[in-house]
């Protein structure tokens, strides 16, 4: 059954067609009334000597003769005389022009476009002297061949299938913002700064410029973990008090920090006009630095989740514990199911001994296949190391204040993870943000 508009358009393509039959049939008897109209014209000249049937007669190309007093004799066949009401109604339809008519037999004839001016080419001389000139092209062989050399020089100067790729992966690399690393966890607790602190602070060492921006809202410790003590911090960026570029405080190395607000209550539940005012005001940090390594709360946030869907790259740091893997898995579903192509590594941290870090491993990634059909890969482990403590309480990384202990030999494998050196989009992260927000 046809709805009420699609039964519109069918009236109206029905009341089309009538119209369009109507103005045919009219067309037509006009042009049955003009035929008549020259079909009872008289042959015979008029009173002023019959120039109008001498004209028609040279017109029509038949074989009447003048006479002396004007007139025209009856030498018209009929034959000529059919012929000479055909043209004229061919005429008058604008089928055919005089031109186009034999004036012979009244027949059409097709008529070649007039050649243009051929191309003057130099004589050459052949071996008695005499100068022969080269063959002269018309227009319309010259076009084909023109066309043929036009193709054949933008294919010799066309750029190769390689030199394009190489062009694009130039073009890229000149216009490309940041690469951003999220390191999460589902569970808190797991020890996510301690690896993100320690992390962002050997690739500074590495002579990156890394900048550490600390997204969780309210509970924010990575100034403390680094020895720090910044008098701004993400807040004060939303409201607008200060800019991005103004509330970085510098640590070890050339570490760049962003601190995050420790009890405030704009950064504990943000709407989203305050998220994305936000992340309008950290954009032009992508173009100061080669590395954003941000270090997200526990849970599924509103701001978290906005990251993970803009994000290449990201970092799941989770315990041997039930409780743990249940709540990282639960983050990696998220992350999947808002951004498909994002890459997650594990990192097992604070495991006891090998044997129990592949266990936890081995469950996660039984449990994402089982029922999601992947799964993420494992960056390493990291064993439970008393430094850690000590290391927090000095208020210094474990990787500079015990660079020899176990647990800072594994955050450094950790750190040297390949996806983390291409993580990089040529849409800017938080550009990306932005649109995950709507």
């Amino acid at each position: 059954m046809l709805n009420r508009f699609q039964f519109a358009r069918l009236r109206g393509f029905r009341r089309g067609k009538k119209r369009a039959a109507a103005a045919e049939e009219a067309r037509r008897r006009e042009e049955a009334k003009q035929h008549d109209a020259a079909a009872s014209r008289p042959l015979t000249g008029g009173k002023d000597g019959g120039a109008e049937p001498e004209a028609e007669a040279q017109h029509s190309g038949g074989t009447a003769r003048v006479q002396a007093g004007g007139g025209v004799t009856d030498g018209w066949s009929g034959n000529e005389r059919i012929e000479g009401l055909l043209r004229r109604h061919q005429e008058q339809r604008g089928l055919l022009t005089p031109e186009t008519l034999d004036p012979e037999n009244g027949v059409s004839r097709e008529t070649a476009p007039a050649p243009p001016a051929p191309d003057r080419v130099k004589p050459e001389e052949d071996g008695a002297g005499a100068s022969t000139e080269v063959a002269e092209r018309t227009r319309t062989v010259a076009a084909p061949e023109a066309a043929t050399a036009a193709r054949a020089t933008a294919a010799a100067g066309a750029p190769s299938t390689q030199d394009q790729r190489v062009r694009l992966v130039d073009g890229i690399a000149a216009t490309s913002t940041a690469r951003v690393v999220c390191i999460a966890s589902g569970k808190g607790g797991t020890g996510k700064s301690v690896i993100a602190s320690n992390l962002a602070l050997l690739r500074a060492r590495r002579g990156e410029r890394v900048l550490l921006v600390d997204f969780d809202a309210g509970l924010a410790n990575a100034h403390l973990l680094l020895g720090l003590a910044p008098p701004h911090d993400v807040g004060h960026v939303m409201e607008g008090t200060v800019s991005a570029r103004e509330a970085l405080v510098e640590g070890p190395h050339g570490l760049k920090l962003l601190a995050g607000g420790v009890g405030r209550q704009c950064l504990i539940d943000p709407t989203r006009r305050e998220l994305d005012r936000l992340f309008k005001a950290l954009r032009p940090l992508e173009d100061d630095f080669d590395l954003i390594v941000i270090d997200h709360g526990a849970g599924l946030s509103y701001s978290t989740v906005a990251h993970l869907a803009a994000a290449s790259t990201l970092v799941l740091v989770t315990n041997h514990e039930v409780t743990a893997l249940s709540d990282g898995y639960a983050l990696y579903k998220r992350a999947k199911l808002v951004n498909p192509e994002i890459r997650v590594g594990l990192v097992v941290n604070r495991a006891p001994d090998e044997r129990l870090a592949m266990d936890a491993w081995n469950r996660f990634r039984g449990a994402s296949h089982k029922f999601l059909g992947h799964a993420p890969e494992l960056i390493g482990w990291v064993p439970a190391d008393p430094v850690v403590s000590q290391a927090v309480q000095l208020r210094r990384p474990a990787v500079l204040s015990f660079p020899e202990s176990a647990a800072a030999k594994a955050i450094t494998k950790v750190a040297a993870w390949g996806p983390m050196d291409h993580a990089r989009t040529t849409t800017p992260f938080y550009v990306k943000a932005r649109r995950a927000l709507r």
